[in-house]
C-alpha cells in the first residue's frame, strides 16, 4: 500500500512540474490550462478593460505558451503595454483595436514573441508602429480586418522580415498590392489572401517572394489565370476557388513546375482540359468541383498527371466518364463524383486503380452499373452509392473488392436511398452483406438501407433474410382441413433459397380449398335433390287420400235411403257419425309432427 502511495506521489509531482505550471492565482476575467503542448495558456475573455485584464495577471509565470485576449474593449493598445511579460503566442480578437503605440511590444516580447494574431478588429493597413519591433516573429495574422491596400515596402522596416514564414491577410478589403509590397519577406512561405476583392493575380507582388510554397487566392474576383502570373517556382499549394474564372490557359501553370496541389472549384469552368496539366505532372491534388458547366470527364483528361491521388469532381453537370478516362491517373486513392448527373457506369471505369481506396458516387441518377465495374480494387475500403436509382447489382460488381484486412479497417458499401428490388437476382449481395457484417451500408444518421420491392419485402434492412410469406385467410381454412386429412408438419421459416417451394405450398394449399369446395357443391345438391323427392311423395299421398275418404262416404249416404224421403232417426245419427271420423282422421293428418314431412 505504501508502495503504491509513493507511486502514485511521485507521478503527481512529475505531472505538476511538466504541466501544472499555471498560476496558482488567477482572477477573472482570465482562465488558465495546460495541455501537452501548450504548459500555460491563459485565456482573458469579455474583460471589462484591458487594466482590467492586466490586474489578473499581475502575477504573470515566467513563461506563458499562450495568451488570448478576446471580446474586451480595447481602442489602442499603449506602449510598454506587456512589460514584464514573457510570451510566445499572443491572440487579440475582436477587441475593436484600432491603433497601436511604437512602443507597445517593447520590452521581453521583443524576443520572446514569435506568432502573432490580431484578428476581427478596426485595423485599416499593414501595421509599422509596434509591430517593427518584434525579432523572431514567424507567423503575422491579420485577418477579419479593414485593410485595402498593402502600400509599398509595407514590411521592409520589420525586424522579423526574414524569420516570417507565414502571413494572413484574409477576409480583408483587398484590392490591391503594390508590387513591392512584400519586399523584404525573405522566407515566407504561406500566403493567405483570401476573402478579399481583389481582381487579379498580383503577379509583380507574388514575384517577390519567390520561396513561397502555399499560395491561397480563393473567393476573390479573379477571372484569369494569365500566362507567366505565377512566378513561383517553390509553389506547391495553390487555391483559385470561389472565383470567376472561365478558362486557364494551356501555360498558365508553366512556371509552378512543382505544383502538388491545386483548388480550381466553385468557377465558372466549362471543360476539363488536360492541356492545363501538362506543365504539372507532379499534381498528387485536383479539385474541381462545382463548376456546373463541366458535363464529360474526357478520356485524356488527367494524361499529363500520373502521380495524382485524389481527384474532387463533385457537383458539377456531368454525365459522363468516357472509358479510360482515369486509366493513366492509376495512383488514384480518392475519386469524387458525388452530386452530378451521371447514369450509369460501366466496366472499366474505374479499372486499372490498384491504390484506390475511397470512390464516392453518391447523389446521382444512376440506374445501371456493369458488371467487374468495381472488381479488382484491393485496397477499396469505401464505396458509396447511396442516392442514386439503383434496383440492383450484378453479382461480380465488387469482385475482389472491399476485402476484409484488419479488425482496425472500416469497410463502406454506402447502399441506402436507392430503389432496390431484392428478387433473386439481388440475393448475392443480400448474402454478402450478412456475411460481411463489418461493412457499414448506411452512412451515420440516415435510414436504414431497405428494400423497395417486393411487396412482400417492402422495408425490409436489405441485409435481413426474407420473412415467411404472408397466408390470405381462404388459405389458411385450406391449411386447416389438411391438418385433419393429415399430421401437422414441423413448420420451418423459409430463407431467399426456399421462396419457390413456399409458393409451390401456397399453390397446393390452394388447390386442395377448390377440391374441399367441389365435394361440398356436391353433397348440398345430393340433399336438395333428396327434399325435392320427398315433397313429391307427401303431394301424391295426400292427394290419394281425398279420393279414398270422398268415396267411403258418398257409399255411406246411399245405403240409408234417398234424400228427400221419410229418414229415419238411426239413418240421420249414422251418417254425422260417419262424417265425424271423417273429419277427425284429417286433423290427426294435418296435426302430426313437422319432422314427419322429412
Amino acid at each position: 500500500m505504501d508502495h503504491a502511495m509513493r507511486r502514485y506521489t511521485v507521478l503527481f509531482c512529475i505531472f505538476s512540474v511538466v504541466f501544472g505550471q499555471c498560476p496558482l492565482q488567477l482572477q477573472e476575467p482570465c482562465s488558465c490550462s495546460s495541455t501537452r503542448y501548450e504548459a500555460v495558456s491563459i485565456v482573458c475573455d469579455k474583460g471589462e478593460s484591458l487594466s482590467s485584464v492586466l490586474v489578473s495577471l499581475s502575477n504573470p509565470p515566467a513563461q506563458i505558451d499562450s495568451l488570448i485576449i478576446s471580446n474586451t474593449p480595447i481602442d489602442q493598445l499603449p506602449g510598454y503595454a506587456f512589460q514584464g511579460f514573457n510570451i510566445k503566442k499572443l491572440i487579440l480578437r475582436n477587441n475593436g483595436l484600432r491603433i497601436m503605440h511604437p512602443n507597445t511590444f517593447s520590452g521581453s516580447l521583443e524576443e520572446s514573441l514569435e506568432e502573432l494574431e490580431i484578428k476581427g478588429n478596426y485595423i485599416d493597413t499593414i501595421p509599422q508602429a509596434g509591430l517593427t519591433v518584434l525579432k523572431n516573429l514567424r507567423i503575422l495574422s491579420l485577418p477579419d480586418n479593414l485593410i485595402d491596400y498593402v502600400p509599398d515596402n509595407a514590411f521592409l522596416s520589420y525586424h522579423s522580415r526574414d524569420t516570417i514564414q507565414k502571413l494572413d491577410l484574409s477576409a480583408n478589403n483587398l484590392t490591391a498590392i503594390h508590387p513591392t509590397g512584400l519586399l523584404g519577406l525573405e522566407n515566407l512561405s504561406q500566403l493567405s489572401l483570401d476573402k478579399n476583392l481583389l481582381h487579379e493575380i498580383p503577379t509583380q507582388a507574388l514575384s517577390n517572394i519567390p520561396t513561397l510554397e502555399d499560395l491561397s487566392l480563393g473567393v476573390n474576383q479573379i477571372s484569369t489565370v494569365p500566362k507567366d502570373s505565377l512566378p513561383l517556382p517553390n509553389l506547391k499549394s495553390l487555391s483559385l476557388e470561389v472565383n470567376q474564372i472561365r478558362h486557364i490557359p494551356s501555360d498558365s501553370f508553366q512556371s509552378v513546375p512543382l505544383l502538388t496541389y491545386l483548388y480550381i472549384g466553385n468557377n465558372l469552368l466549362t471543360s476539363i482540359d488536360p492541356s492545363i496539366f501538362y506543365h504539372i505532372g507532379n499534381l498528387k491534388v485536383l479539385s474541381m468541383g462545382n463548376n456546373k458547366d463541366i458535363t464529360i470527364v474526357p478520356a485524356d483528361a488527367f494524361q499529363h498527371i500520373p502521380l495524382l491521388i485524389r481527384l474532387e469532381l463533385s457537383d458539377c453537370s456531368i454525365a459522363r466518364v468516357e472509358n479510360g478516362a482515369l486509366r493513366k491517373a492509376n495512383s488514384l486513392q480518392v475519386v469524387i463524383l458525388s452530386r452530378n448527373q451521371l447514369t450509369q457506369v460501366s466496366h472499366d471505369s474505374f479499372s486499372n486503380l490498384p491504390q484506390t481506396t475511397m470512390i464516392d458516387l453518391s447523389n446521382n441518377a444512376i440506374n445501371r452499373v456493369d458488371d467487374f465495374a468495381f472488381s479488382q480494387l484491393p485496397m477499396l475500403t469505401s464505396l458509396d452509392l447511396s442516392s442514386n436509382r439503383l434496383e440492383t447489382l450484378p453479382s461480380n460488381v465488387i469482385y475482389d473488392s472491399l476485402t476484409y484486412h484488419s479488425p482496425s479497417t472500416v469497410r463502406k458499401f454506402l447502399l441506402q436511398n436507392n430503389p432496390w428490388r431484392c428478387d433473386k437476382d439481388l440475393a448475392w449481395l443480400r448474402k454478402w452483406l450478412r456475411d460481411n457484417g463489418d461493412v457499414m451500408i448506411s452512412s451515420n444518421g440516415d435510414l436504414t438501407t431497405k428494400c423497395w420491392t417486393p411487396s412482400n419485402l417492402s422495408g425490409l434492412d436489405i441485409r435481413q433474410t426474407d420473412p415467411s410469406p404472408t397466408t390470405p385467410a381462404r388459405v389458411k381454412i385450406g391449411d386447416q382441413m389438411r391438418k385433419i386429412l393429415k399430421p401437422a408438419e414441423t413448420l420451418l421459416i423459409p430463407t431467399k433459397n426456399d421462396l419457390d417451394t413456399e409458393t409451390t405450398k401456397a399453390h397446393t394449399a390452394v388447390n386442395g380449398l377448390a377440391l374441399v369446395g367441389l365435394v361440398l357443391g356436391i353433397v348440398l345438391s345430393v340433399l336438395a335433390v333428396c327434399l325435392i323427392l320427398l315433397l313429391v311423395i307427401r303431394w301424391i299421398l295426400r292427394s290419394y287420400e281425398e279420393k279414398s275418404t270422398g268415396s267411403n262416404f258418398g257409399s255411406t249416404v246411399g245405403s240409408n235411403g234417398y234424400v228427400g224421403s221419410a229418414y229415419s232417426g238411426a239413418g240421420i245419427l249414422e251418417t254425422g257419425e260417419r262424417a265425424q271420423r271423417s273429419t277427425t282422421n284429417n286433423n290427426i293428418y294435418m296435426n302430426r309432427p313437422r319432422y314427419w314431412w322429412f
